[in-house]
C-alpha cells in the first residue's frame, strides 16, 4: 500500500461527526522489516498522550533492567541499649519504590486493577482500589525494628528523601518515598436516594480528619464529587453519587506535604509494633537534622522491605497509564548514573531513543507521562516498538502493555467475543486541554503490537489530535476520551482484519 493510505474501513471509521474534524495520523509496519502496511501522516508530529509512557518505560527498562528491585533500608544515629532504648534518630530513606508493599499481592507481583485510584477525580466512577493494605510496607519495617529489640527512640523519625531534587509535573509532587501514591482514598457508599452516602477513607492515620456532605441521588445521575481542605489535616467530600453507583466511589486527595505524611504514617506503624518515640506524631520532616547522604548510607540499617522486580512497575504504569508512575522513571534513571534531576533523566531517556534509532527530530519529549508538550511521529513510536521487540526483555515491555478487549486501559474497548480481543497489545493516550478557552480533546492515540488475522506481526501507531468537545463542559470531555479510546480500539480491529 502506498504512503499515505490506509483502507477503505479504516478511513470511513476516521469521517463522521466528530472524527473528521481531528487531525489524523497513522503508520502500520511490519514488525520485522519496517515495510509499510497502511499510513497516513506518518512523520508529521502528533500530540502523544500517555503513548509517552512507551518511551519512558522503554529507556527504563534499559537502565534499571527488568530485574531491579528497590530497597527502602531504616537506619539509625546513635545507640541501642540492652533495655531497647536508641539515643539517636530513626532514618528510612526513599528508593523511589512507587508501591512500597501497598500493592504488593506476593513478593514478586504487583496488583494491577484495570482502572487505578490515581485517576478516580479524573474519570468519576470508574476506578476501584487495590484489595492490599497501603500501608503495608511500612507495617513490615516496623515489625522488622521491633523485632531488632528496639523498644523507645528518643531521637527523632527522619524522611531521607534526598534520592533526587524536588520536583512536581502537573502539579503532582514526585517523591522518592511514597505511600498509597501520596493520596488518601475516600470511599463513598451511596444509600437510599436523598439520604447522606457513607465515607471512608485509607489510609487511616491521625494526619487528617474527614468530614462528608455527600447526598444519594437517582438511579442514573451522574456523580458529581468535589473534595477540598479546610487546611492540611481535615479533608471534606462535598457532592451527590447515584444510588445505583459502583460501591465504594472512589475519589482522592492529594497529600500536600508527601514526606511529613510518610513520616506520620511511619510512627503510627511503629507504634502498632510497639515502638515509641519521643517526637511528635504530626509535623513537618524535620530533614534539616539528615546527615549528610555518605554518612547515612554508612549507618546501621535496622529495617529493609525489598520490592517486587521492575517488570511489575512496567505493567502497572502501561497498563492502567500511572501518571506518578511514569514521572518516576526519569529521577530514577539519573539517579542510577549519579545525577540528580528529573531532566538530566529526560536526556538519559532521549539517549537511548536515539541509540535504539529513533530520529532526535521526530519527536519532542519533556515528561514521562505524555502531558502537552509531548510530541512524535507515527513512524518514531512505530520505530521504538520495532527495537523493543529486538531486546532481550522484549517479553517484559509486551506484557506490561494493555491487551484489547481483555485488560488495563483497553478492557471495555471491544467485545471480549471480538476475533480481535486479545490479539493487540497496545498503550493509549489521552489528553484533554483548554488552548485559548476552547476545550478540546487534544489527542487520543493508541500504539502497539498486533498479530493480525492473516498471521503477520505488526507494530502501529494512530493518533487524532484537536477535536473540539462542543459544549465546553468537563464531562462531555470525559464522555468523548471514553467514545475515542473506542474509535481507536475499532480502527486497530480493522487492521487486525485487513492486514
Amino acid at each position: 500500500m502506498p504512503t499515505n493510505e490506509v483502507n477503505p474501513e479504516v478511513r470511513e471509521l476516521m469521517a463522521g461527526p466528530p472524527w473528521e474534524s481531528g487531525q489524523w495520523g497513522v503508520l502500520v509496519a511490519d514488525e520485522a522489516t519496517g515495510e509499510i502496511v497502511q499510513s497516513l501522516n506518518p512523520e508529521s508530529q502528533f500530540v502523544t498522550g500517555s503513548t509517552a509512557k512507551t518511551f519512558a518505560v522503554g529507556a527504563a527498562l534499559d537502565i534499571l533492567g527488568s530485574d531491579h528491585r528497590f530497597q527502602t533500608p531504616i537506619a539509625h544515629t546513635g545507640e541501642v541499649t540492652a533495655d531497647g532504648r536508641l539515643s539517636g534518630d530513626l532514618i528510612m530513606v526513599g528508593s523511589g519504590d512507587l508501591a512500597l508493599g501497598g500493592r504488593s499481592a506476593s513478593p514478586d507481583t504487583l496488583e494491577v486493577p484495570d482502572f487505578d485510584h490515581f485517576d478516580a477525580n479524573a474519570v468519576p466512577g470508574m476506578a476501584t482500589i487495590t484489595p492490599q493494605d497501603p500501608l503495608a510496607g511500612l507495617d513490615e519495617l516496623a515489625g522488622q525494628i521491633a523485632a531488632e529489640g528496639i523498644r523507645k527512640i528518643d531521637g527523632d523519625v527522619v524522611v531521607d528523601n534526598r534520592l533526587w531534587d524536588p520536583i512536581s509535573v502537573g502539579g503532582v509532587p514526585i517523591t522518592p518515598t511514597m505511600i498509597n501514591d501520596n493520596l488518601i482514598d475516600l470511599l463513598i457508599s451511596p444509600l437510599d436516594r436523598g439520604q447522606p452516602a457513607t465515607v471512608d477513607w485509607r489510609p487511616k492515620t491521625a494526619a487528617f480528619t474527614v468530614e462528608s456532605d455527600v447526598m444519594t441521588t437517582p438511579i442514573g445521575t451522574k456523580p458529581a464529587v468535589t473534595v477540598d481542605a479546610a487546611d492540611s489535616g481535615h479533608i471534606i467530600v462535598h457532592g451527590t453519587v447515584p444510588a445505583d453507583a459502583k460501591t465504594p466511589f472512589v475519589a482522592t486527595y492529594q497529600v500536600p506535604d508527601p514526606p511529613a505524611f510518610a513520616r506520620t504514617l511511619l510512627i503510627e506503624a511503629l507504634a502498632r509494633h510497639g515502638v515509641t518515640t519521643s517526637a511528635p506524631t504530626l509535623g513537618t520532616n524535620p530533614s534539616d537534622i539528615l546527615p549528610s547522604q555518605d554518612r547515612v548510607a554508612a549507618l546501621p540499617v535496622s529495617a529493609s522491605y525489598t520490592s517486587p522486580p521492575f517488570s511489575e512497575y512496567a505493567k502497572l504504569i502501561n497498563k492502567v497509564s500511572h501518571n506518578l508512575g511514569a514521572n518516576l522513571l526519569p529521577p530514577l534513571m539519573a539517579a542510577q548514573r549519579g545525577l540528580q534531576t528529573y531532566e538530566e533523566g529526560m536526556q538519559i531517556e532521549r539517549e537511548f531513543l536515539a541509540k535504539s534509532g529513533v530520529d532526535p527530530a521526530s519527536f519532542t519529549l519533556v515528561d514521562a507521562q505524555g502531558l502537552p508538550g509531548d510530541k512524535a511521529t507515527p513512524l518514531a513510536q512505530t520505530e521504538l516498538l520495532r527495537a523493543l521487540a529486538r531486546r532481550d526483555d522484549f517479553d517484559v515491555f509486551y506484557d506490561s502493555m494493555p491487551s484489547l478487549g481483555l485488560d488495563g486501559s483497553l478492557a471495555d474497548v471491544i467485545d471480549r467475543t471480538d476475533p480481535a480481543a486479545g490479539q493487540i497489545r497496545a498503550k493509549t493516550g489521552t489528553l484533554v486541554d483548554a488552548p485559548d478557552g476552547n476545550m478540546q480533546l487534544a489527542t487520543k492515540a493508541l500504539a502497539g503490537y498486533m498479530n493480525s488475522q492473516s498471521g503477520r506481526r505488526l507494530v502501529f501507531a494512530i493518533y487524532v489530535n484537536n477535536i473540539p468537545v462542543p459544549s465546553g463542559t468537563v464531562e462531555d470531555a470525559i464522555d468523548l476520551a471514553l467514545d475515542a479510546n473506542k474509535q481507536l480500539g475499532a480502527i486497530a480491529a480493522a487492521i487486525y482484519r485487513s492486514s
